[in-house]
């Protein structure tokens, strides 16, 4: 008896917690405009996120291949014979190309995958505010998926 008093409290928290007509909210779609803006985004979003994946990968790329060579210049500083003008030759190429890792990992590379970031997230949420939850009417989706045509984004 105790139990069923706890399961009901339970249930009765729980149906409380759902905002009122959430379950019968759905929206079913059946203008043709809507089905297609809303396919068109979801194509921009998986387009973008595309994008996202190429730089990030890229960024990473560039972010590894600085780390090495700072590395290679903390274990190499000490064992630089300042007496030899060779050494310091070579410490100082060595440095070179680890400061021009460093300005394309902190120029384009940090920008582009920014701005990549930025343009998939403006996206998700113009997706997410007009076409999640919502239902489309099957035969209209069948029908906007034939002739789809969606404007570069």
């Amino acid at each position: 008896m105790r139990w069923e008093g706890w399961r009901l409290a339970v249930a009765a928290a729980l149906a409380l917690s759902i905002p009122a007509g959430v379950a019968n909210a759905q929206v079913v779609v059946r203008s043709p405009d809507e089905v297609r803006s809303c396919l068109c985004k979801e194509q921009a979003v998986a387009s973008l996120n595309a994008q996202v994946q190429a730089l990030s990968k890229a960024y990473d790329e560039k972010r590894q291949a600085f780390e090495a060579l700072d590395r290679q210049v903390q274990t190499s500083r000490p064992q630089v014979n300042v007496n030899n003008p060779s050494d310091v030759d070579a410490f100082k190429r060595l440095l070179e190309r680890r400061d021009e890792a460093s300005d394309s990992l902190a120029g384009a590379a940090t920008s582009d995958y920014a701005g990549a970031v930025q343009r998939y997230n403006a996206a998700v949420s113009d997706y997410n505010n007009s076409c999640a939850g919502k239902a489309f009417d099957q035969d209209v989706l069948a029908q906007v998926k034939q002739s789809l045509s969606c404007p570069k984004s």
